[in-house]
């Protein structure tokens, strides 16, 4: 008797677990469609998200959002020198107002990628809708 009881209430409560795990989904896909919320400049000129540079690339990285220039930032190296089959490793540098790009550049590789996001102190404050500026690195510019 237990047996079908409990049968019971969960043949009921399985569409409430189905249309939850929906909603978590929707969430994540409006994540990866976003474009960046921060405006990525080397030497004062703007970095289109997406473009390769070069290891031999020398200059100043700022960061603006919403026409506030020289934001705090955070840089991702995400470096794929690992073996295969094993996890990237991945270099930040946190709270940056200007970065020499030859101090992130030193530790990159052909096809690594660099990600620039505004710094944030809070979780509380975190915009889960801004992706990151990206970047690949490349030796052939």
């Amino acid at each position: 008797m237990r047996f079908l009881i409990s049968l019971v209430v969960f043949i009921s409560c399985l569409p409430s677990f189905a249309m939850q795990s929906g909603k978590a989904l929707e969430r994540y896909n409006q994540k990866s469609n976003s474009t960046p919320c921060v405006q990525a400049f080397l030497n004062a000129e703007p970095l289109n998200y997406g473009t390769f540079l070069s290891k031999k690339t020398k200059g100043i990285i700022t960061v603006s959002k919403d026409n506030i220039s020289k934001v705090y930032f955070n840089v991702t190296l995400k470096s794929n020198i690992g073996k295969k089959d094993e996890p990237p490793i991945y270099l930040r540098f946190i709270k940056q107002k200007a970065l020499d790009i030859n101090e992130l550049l030193e530790y990159a590789e052909e096809g690594d990628e660099i990600y620039i996001e505004e710094f944030v102190s809070s979780l509380n404050k975190i915009d889960l809708n801004c992706a990151p500026a990206s970047f690949m690195v490349s030796d052939n510019l």
